[in-house]
């Protein structure tokens, strides 16, 4: 099984455990856009998002 790591904490988890999948791109006029895939325990997204507003 792969071992997953936290995007704030480095801390590693299972892919069968609770996490948050998060999905970036960096959208260019001129040129390619560049998309990059996250993970993130569920508390660290949460401590990370909490001031956010609501999406679109």
């Amino acid at each position: 099984m792969t071992t997953l790591y936290c995007a704030i904490c480095a801390g590693r988890f299972e892919p069968d455990q609770d996490h948050v999948k998060l999905d970036a791109e960096h959208v260019r006029i001129d040129d390619r856009n560049d998309q990059e895939m996250y993970v993130l325990h569920p508390e660290c997204y949460r401590r990370l998002t909490g001031g956010w507003m609501e999406p679109a």
